[in-house]
């Protein structure tokens, strides 16, 4: 492994993000809200940044473009989730890497992944997950 992901794994953390050779977020909350988080409240900040996160499938991959990381270290990736940031020529590293993104249950690949799978606009892909997840906040 790296030294991110060393750290995210010492931690216990799922996303952790540095500027400048420092920390400036940290979460171990789960799925994509670390990165929503990370997006509504640092922003601007997150440009040029380095990433480390424990899961990266294709909707992560598509919040990681968006924030405007410089770089990006996961501990498992998904094919489809390499493939956008190879596309975007972003540079990464993975530890591990898997088919698809599924549920804890094993058997349902993640809703996120499904619902991105059409996009390809970092932007348009934000916007449909944030989307998401305040009508997911509203059920509850």
């Amino acid at each position: 492994m790296n030294r991110y992901l060393d750290e995210l794994e010492r931690t216990g953390s799922s996303l952790m993000v540095y500027s400048g050779g420092r920390l400036i977020f940290s979460s171990s909350s789960k799925g994509l809200r670390p990165h929503l988080e990370a997006i509504d409240g640092l922003g601007d900040a997150l440009h040029g940044s380095v990433m480390a996160d424990k899961i990266v499938g294709r909707a992560a991959a598509l919040l990681i473009l968006y924030s405007g990381a410089a770089e990006a270290h996961a501990a498992l990736i998904s094919t489809p989730g390499r493939q956008v940031l190879e596309q975007h020529g972003l540079a990464f590293t993975y530890a591990q890497e898997t088919p698809h993104i599924k549920m804890l249950d094993g058997r349902i690949y993640c809703p996120f992944e499904a619902m991105v799978q059409g996009i390809s606009d970092p932007a348009e892909a934000y916007r449909a997950i944030a989307e998401k997840m305040k009508a997911l906040r509203g059920q509850r």
